[in-house]
């Protein structure tokens, strides 16, 4: 829900995630509210079962029959064998809506619907609480969002525009993804996702690898990609090239930040350090 709500306060558009013990595994904006449920959905269908999916907006019998019918709709193409959400999140749901959920699938009667106001203010300072052996740990939560003031073009070749507006959904994925994160989204859609893993170049892998799994081969010319965290090495980077990324942010820091600042110019890749790192634990 914490992406939900950033992506709301960033442009307003309507955009829909879903999310798989806690990690992102489909995130989208667009100016249709289907077409963004249809992207986030298709972006990994098979994690998307049985995940909570989070939308920014009202929903209304319409936009209810077509999440419930997901499977019928694009699951042949997605590969998808079931279907089914066990929480969905969103600013309202008026009557004939939760009458289609409830009716339209025998999974319907058990989902939890969830209000969230998706326009709340940061809150600098709150607190984040984690459990630990004989105590709890406190510690301030990362609000830190497009801080785009602080970020920095380190490469010959500057991102574009379609690229910029990726990087920054890139982003803000990444920030809410398990440590280590890699994510790689292409027209405002999240292809693939690479979290929780102990090395960061695995990370590249899976997030590429998924994307592929997942029948984005075709679009993958072109994505762009994030880490929550630097690049110790140019392995990660070459990676994700090797499958398409053409620019890449991440906070920069490395002592071999030379070293991958070099394997993108070579390629011709843009990249940008953002001065700040996020490591979800």
């Amino acid at each position: 829900m914490d992406l939900c709500e950033e992506l709301t306060r960033g442009g307003g558009k309507p955009c829909c995630v879903f999310v798989k013990h806690t990690n992102t595994c489909g995130a989208s904006i667009d100016d249709d509210r289907l077409e963004a449920y249809r992207k986030a959905y298709l972006g990994d269908p098979n994690a998307a079962m049985g995940g909570i999916l989070a939308v920014n907006f009202p929903v209304d019998a319409e936009f209810a029959e077509a999440v419930m019918t997901s499977l019928q709709r694009w699951g042949k193409d997605a590969g998808a064998g079931a279907f089914f959400v066990e929480v969905w999140i969103a600013p309202s749901f008026d009557s004939a809506a939760v009458e289609t959920i409830k009716s339209l699938k025998k999974w319907g009667a058990n989902v939890r619907l969830l209000l969230a106001n998706m326009d709340r203010p940061t809150r600098e300072g709150e607190i984040d609480f984690k459990k630990i052996a004989g105590g709890v740990l406190l510690q301030t939560r990362d609000t830190v969002g497009l801080n785009e003031d602080q970020w920095k073009v380190v490469t010959r070749r500057t991102p574009s525009d379609l690229e910029m507006t990726d990087l920054r959904l890139a982003w803000l994925v990444c920030k809410h993804a398990k440590s280590n994160a890699i994510t790689v989204c292409k027209d405002q859609m999240l292809l693939g996702s690479g979290a929780g893993q102990m090395s960061r170049v695995m990370s590249c892998r899976i997030a590429t690898w998924l994307a592929k799994e997942n029948g984005h081969s075709e679009v993958l010319a072109g994505a762009v990609a994030a880490s929550d965290a630097f690049f110790p090495f140019a392995d990660g980077p070459n990676i994700l090239m090797d499958a398409g990324v053409t620019a890449l942010i991440q906070p920069g820091g490395s002592k071999r930040d030379e070293d991958t600042i070099k394997a993108c110019d070579e390629r011709g890749v843009a990249m940008i350090f953002t001065g700040t790192r996020h490591f979800k634990h």
